[in-house]
């Protein structure tokens, strides 16, 4: 009997907006991630027990000619991402392009 050997190519792994800004800034990426807390809104504008709404994060992504600031999000990851998109889309990087050190 003859036995066939399928080969299959390994997928190239996709980039995060992450990791595209550091494959092209390395080290001269700096993200800052702040917690926002926002006051919920009430019905009762006299209610004295304060409420907190949820935690949420944003990003200030610092690049060599460029700084921009992410919305704000439930997760510090998904901030980091946002900025890193923003990033992206001021500076037209993509995958393709070579790395600039």
């Amino acid at each position: 009997m003859e036995t066939r050997e399928h080969v299959v190519a390994p997928k190239k792994p996709t980039l995060t907006p992450k990791a595209i800004i550091h494959q092209n800034f390395g080290n001269r990426a700096c993200y800052v991630v702040e917690e926002v807390k926002e006051l919920p809104q009430t019905e009762c504008p006299g209610l004295s027990i304060p409420q907190m709404g949820p935690c949420l994060y944003r990003c200030t992504l610092q690049l060599p000619e460029l700084s921009v600031v992410s919305g704000t999000f439930k997760k510090k990851k998904d901030a980091e991402q946002s900025a890193a998109e923003i990033a992206i889309e001021k500076v037209s990087l993509s995958s393709n392009h070579c790395v600039n050190y």
